[in-house]
Parts: structure tokens; C-alpha cells; sequence
């Protein structure tokens, strides 16, 4: 298959060696803080590429591909929260990165999680875009529309098939080209073309429990959440509230994918949290 996204000339882009297997980055470089992106199922990094280069004026962003997703690879094991930690600290020790700022968003948001519930004096900050949450009366429709289901079908599916057609036949795709990211979406095609059959072992493993999680997390984390109606907001304030330093922020308008669906404000309530952290 081809790579075709590209990033700017002067960004780093390797591999490295983390939890026993190779995972595959791009870093911004400069002399800011370091916040390692951790992104959806079925994306890569590369996904959030639009982020980075928002960011990567007052920070040294890093882009990496989960286990199974993009360039990394896809061992023959599990691909649960804890591994995929594993995976997150290795590659903190392999970039000798001491106090990133940790940002995750659905599966990336569960990795970070737990990742910074088992090392919690190493993430210097916590960000999380819509985690998943598999309790009554929050993400109901998220856990409804389950992607585990068939979902080797549709990665092989996705594999057999040209960026072209992706983009033609997911009206999600169609959506985001007409909100002026076209670009967006073809990396999100590229990314599907990517994925490997063991990433369905994603959908085999459980979700964290934040309220068990929670509150062995010890760095200030910011919350970015789905709209929702108030009554499954005040269910996530609760959930939120087992974090020791935290605070969540819906953002009225977007979905799943905040970042996607409202830019601008999600882009703000980042940078406000950052400037504090």
C-alpha cells in the first residue's frame, strides 16, 4: 500500500522500539512541552495531523500509530487498555520524554487512561476527547453501534478497496469535504486502508471503568465530551467528578470525533487548559 499523507520537511518520522514492538511516529520537534497524541480506532496518527500543526508552534507534538494501526506493527497478541499502555510508556522511554502531556481521544483516551493510572506521576497533563464510558445512561448510542461488530469484515473490506472508493461510499467522508476538510478525510481513508485484521481484538478486550480509574490519576486533566442532552450530562459530571484534579467541558455542537465536528471551540478549551498546566 502507499503512504500518501505528508508532513512538513523539517518534522521527524520513525519508527521506534516500545513494549517489544516497532511503533511508528512523527514529531513536531521544538523547545515546548511535549503532548503525545493517541488517536481513535481505525485512524493513525496522521489523523490528527491538523491538531499537531495547530499545536506545534508552543509545542513539541508527537503522532503516534497504535498497535496494529498505521505503520506500527501488529503483534500477534492482545490489544486491550493494558497493552496498549504498555505500548504508550514504552515509547515515552524510547523518546526519553519525562513529562508529556498525554492526549487521547476514544480508544486513544482509554490507552491514555490507563497508561496514566498506572505511572501517574509521569504524564505532566491528561487530555481526553470523548472517552468511552460503558455505564448506564452515558454513551448509549456510541455503545449501541458497537465497531466491534463484524469488524474483520470490514477491515478486509476497507483493504480491498482505493481511497476513492472509501471517500465515495462512507458518507462520513462526504460530510467532513464539505465542512472544508477534504484532507481530513482522505487521511481517515488512508488510515482504514492501513489497518490490520488484529485490530478486531481491540473490540474483544474491555473498556476502562472510570470510576475505578479515575482516581489513581493524579495530573490535571481536562475532559472534552460529546454534546449531550442534560441528563447524560449531569450523569458525565459525575463520572468526572472521581478525578482528584480534573474538569469536563462539553462542547455544544459536535459528536463523537469533537476535535472534527467543532474545531475552533474544542481548539480553545485545549489551549486554555494547556496555558494552566
Amino acid at each position: 500500500m502507499s503512504f500518501q499523507t505528508q508532513i512538513p520537511d523539517d518534522w521527524e518520522r520513525r519508527s521506534v522500539e516500545a513494549n517489544g514492538i516497532q511503533l511508528h511516529y512523527c514529531r513536531s520537534g521544538g523547545s515546548g512541552p511535549t503532548v503525545v497524541v493517541s488517536h481513535g480506532f481505525t485512524d493513525d496518527g496522521y489523523c490528527r495531523l491538523d491538531l499537531a500543526r495547530e499545536l506545534a508552534t508552543d509545542f513539541d507534538v508527537v503522532l503516534y500509530d497504535a498497535r496494529g494501526h498505521g505503520r506500527s506493527d501488529a503483534p500477534d497478541g492482545e490489544y486491550g487498555p493494558p497493552e496498549r499502555a504498555g505500548d504508550l510508556l514504552g515509547l515515552l522511554d524510547a523518546l526519553a520524554l519525562e513529562d508529556p502531556i498525554l492526549f487521547g481521544h476514544s480508544m486513544g483516551a482509554d490507552t491514555v487512561t490507563m497508561a496514566a493510572a498506572r505511572s501517574p506521576d509521569r504524564p505532566r497533563a491528561v487530555v481526553l476527547e470523548d472517552p468511552v464510558w460503558v455505564l448506564d445512561g452515558v454513551n448509549d448510542d456510541l455503545i449501541e453501534g458497537d465497531p466491534g461488530a463484524g469488524i474483520e469484515e470490514q477491515i478486509a473490506w476497507w483493504r480491498d478497496h482505493s481511497v476513492e472508493e472509501l471517500l465515495e461510499a462512507d458518507t462520513m467522508f462526504r460530510d467532513l469535504a464539505e465542512r472544508g476538510q477534504p484532507d481530513l478525510a482522505r487521511r481517515v481513508a488512508e488510515a482504514r486502508r492501513r489497518l490490520r485484521p488484529e485490530v478486531g481484538r481491540v473490540s474483544d478486550a474491555e473498556f476502562v471503568d472510570p470510576i475505578e480509574t479515575y482516581g489513581d490519576i493524579e495530573a490535571p486533566t481536562l475532559i472534552l465530551k460529546a454534546d449531550a442532552d442534560e441528563a447524560e450530562r449531569e450523569r458525565e459530571r459525575e463520572v468526572a467528578a472521581s478525578l482528584p484534579n480534573g474538569r469536563l467541558v462539553h462542547v455544544e455542537g459536535a459528536g463523537h470525533c469533537v476535535f472534527w465536528d467543532e474545531r475552533e471551540r474544542a481548539t480553545e478549551e485545549l489551549r486554555s487548559f494547556l496555558a494552566t498546566v
